[in-house]
């Protein structure tokens, strides 16, 4: 290949040192991302508006966990919300088409409540445990019992 000028060789060795860098780095990223992908959130809670719903905490959790309840004012309620985010419809091949999902929080009675959630499969197999559903878990205060 002959080259008119220096710049334009130039311009095709940078080429080339950047199709070996892309190159290089997606075959690691995608190594490294086959292997073991993790995730991580941060979560601002905000100041309440009005004073009616404030936002204690929030998180990812797996049924059974045990979280303590959040601490309000004297005035407000302390409030749970369980919310599903991953589901799995048993274990080994193949897996078995998901019929309904149950997610709750039990109240201990000590200042803390324990998740739970539960995979009910079209096989009629009912699943609890951390690889089989994962929850978002929100805390709140709240001014009256509803949080409206």
């Amino acid at each position: 290949m002959r080259f008119s000028s220096l710049p334009a060789i130039v311009a095709a060795m940078l080429n080339v040192l950047l199709r070996t860098i892309l190159a290089a780095g997606l075959a690691g990223f995608t190594a490294a991302a086959a292997q073991d992908v993790r995730a991580e959130a941060v979560y601002i809670i905000p100041p309440a508006g009005d004073g009616g719903i404030v936002l204690m905490y929030k998180g990812i959790h797996y049924s059974g966990n045990v979280i303590a309840k959040p601490a309000c004012y004297p005035s407000m309620y302390q409030r749970i919300f369980v919310t599903p985010v991953r589901m799995l419809g048993g274990y080994g091949d193949p897996l078995n088409p998901i019929a309904g999902i149950s997610t709750y929080a039990i109240d201990n009675g000590n200042g803390s409540w324990t998740i739970r959630g539960q995979v009910k499969t079209a096989g009629s197999l009912t699943i609890e445990a951390a690889d089989a559903i994962a929850m978002t878990v929100e805390l709140y205060c709240c001014v009256d019992t509803n949080c409206n």
